[in-house]
């Protein structure tokens, strides 16, 4: 819907005066284009002049030559810095190598080493340890409880601590059994729950999830719940009073107005 004019009730006698103002003559369109672009000497000042007329310029440009700059500065010292340290393990008896490799540049060096290691030569097999039985005291053990022990037997005394016989005495080696373990952590639940609307004929559904942990557990309950019918439509409420002064037309017939102030947007 287009808007012819805008008009407002000034009364009875001057009727609907128009808002919209006289209409301007037409401008006169301008151009503009760049012309000629010279490099004045070095010091001198930057120029723009017009060659063209006022509605028609052509913009020549004078651009003064920069003046020599100063000398460069020494370049900063070369830089040696360590990258990547690989490591691979060779079969016992090979050549241990190393590779270093530049992943930087002349001035800021970053070597990369990689090693390559053979294993070492297998040790001698250890000698090992048997629990021949236990005693109902403090250790060590005395006959005839030792009685018999070779090298690696160990005896447990009372108190829990282990006891190895070398093949001249016996060593405490502490206790066999560890040490108690810390209380466990209080169990705490939490709660927080959701629900969303769906269509009436969608099954009901519920979701529980547990967002903690097993010792701290904070449950998340999703409900969708089925939308209820539609409930009847009320009644149209009453009409309220515009007011004075408060009229406002949108047409495109002159309508009669009721008091000054109202405005008419005169439609085409």
């Amino acid at each position: 819907m287009a808007v012819a004019d805008v008009k407002i009730y000034a009364g009875p006698t001057e009727g609907w005066v128009s808002l919209a103002g006289p209409a301007g003559a037409p401008g006169q369109a301008a151009s503009i284009t760049v012309g000629s672009t010279t490099t004045g000497p070095a010091g001198s000042d930057a120029d723009v002049s017009n060659s063209g007329t006022a509605n028609a310029a052509v913009l020549d440009f004078t651009i003064p030559r920069g003046d020599k700059g100063d000398a460069g500065q020494d370049g900063d010292a070369a830089t040696i810095s360590v990258g990547v340290v690989d490591t691979q393990t060779l079969p016992a008896g090979q050549r241990a190598t190393v590779t270093i490799q530049n992943s930087g540049n002349s001035n800021a060096a970053t070597f990369d080493f990689d090693f390559d290691i053979p294993q070492g030569p297998k040790g001698a097999d250890g000698t090992g340890v048997t629990i021949t039985g236990s005693i109902n005291y403090v250790g060590p053990p005395v006959a005839p409880d030792s009685d018999g022990a070779v090298q690696g037997d160990m005896i447990i005394d009372s108190n829990g601590d282990g006891w190895v016989y070398d093949g001249s005495s016996w060593t405490n080696v502490g206790p066999i059994r560890g040490p108690e373990g810390p209380a466990g952590q209080a169990a705490t639940v939490a709660a927080t729950a959701s629900a969303v609307s769906v269509a009436d004929t969608a099954p009901a559904t519920a979701n529980v999830t547990n967002l903690g942990t097993t010792h701290a557990a904070n449950f998340k309950f999703d409900f969708e719940i089925p939308k209820g019918a539609d409930g009847a439509k009320g009644q149209d409420g009453a009409k309220g009073d515009p007011g004075d002064n408060a009229e406002v037309y949108m047409q495109p017939a002159q309508p009669t107005a009721k008091g000054v102030g109202a405005l008419w947007i005169q439609t085409v």
